[in-house]
């Protein structure tokens, strides 16, 4: 395993030893070797559904209902 040194600003390095103290993560290097996975898989996650996206094939327009339905959708969510 390599090492980066990284510098975090105080309340940063509070929230992760809050973390620790908790008992969510052994020490700092696992909660930052967890962060930086996650944003790995993240990316991951997101080209896989582009990718399927663009072999579904050729896009088609919505139509006023589908938005309408998006925006109710959107709303609901944020109740």
């Amino acid at each position: 395993m390599s090492t980066i040194p990284i510098e975090l600003p105080k309340d940063l390095h509070d929230f992760v030893e809050g973390r620790v103290k908790q008992g969510q993560f052994l020490d700092v290097n696992e909660y930052i070797v967890a962060l930086v996975d996650a944003a790995r898989n993240n990316r991951s996650n997101i080209e896989a559904s582009f990718i399927e996206g663009l072999k579904s094939g050729p896009a088609e327009e919505w139509t006023s209902q589908e938005w309408q339905e998006i925006r109710q959708r959107v709303i609901e969510r944020q109740n």
